[in-house]
């Protein structure tokens, strides 16, 4: 009888033991069979994405003579109208770019100057500076004229 107690602690402990010991090899188990699908996962879509460049660049490849004529046409009749559309273009994508960054400024994405809701004033005009040679020009025309002098 004097065994029999350690015996059975022994032999509770090592069903403790190997119960846990089971948990963790079926969680270690279930996460390498994720790991596994979502690697078989990801070789399939880095299949599928190679296999649609693939046929995309074979389509493009037919449409390319098809669409470099009509780009060539296009460009012939618009000379012939008297419209650069390379200009208009350079025009077109700096009109965009100016348009965006009006709207991050407005929305007040990071990266864009915050409006603090305040008016700011205008600042005045320098039409007095324009002014000043005029009544200068004036002061010396009444001068000589006074003192009767001619030009």
């Amino acid at each position: 009888m004097a065994i029999e107690k350690p015996l059975s602690d022994f032999l509770n402990n090592f069903q403790k033991d190997l119960k846990q010991l089971q948990k963790k090899i079926k969680q270690e188990g279930d996460h390498l069979v994720s790991k596994a699908k979502t690697a078989a996962t990801k070789d399939n879509l880095n299949a599928k994405r190679k296999e649609v460049e693939h046929l995309v660049e074979q389509n493009l490849k037919k449409l390319e003579p098809t669409i470099n004529r009509f780009v060539h046409e296009l460009n012939q009749t618009a000379k012939k109208a008297g419209v650069d559309l390379t200009d208009l273009e350079k025009k077109v994508r700096t009109n965009l770019a100016t348009a965006r960054g009006r709207l991050a400024k407005a929305s007040g994405k990071p990266g864009s100057k915050k409006t603090t809701g305040k008016a700011k004033k205008a600042a005045p005009k320098k039409a007095a500076g324009k002014r000043a040679p005029a009544k200068k020009a004036t002061a010396a025309a009444n001068s000589a004229a006074s003192t009767g002098e001619a030009k």
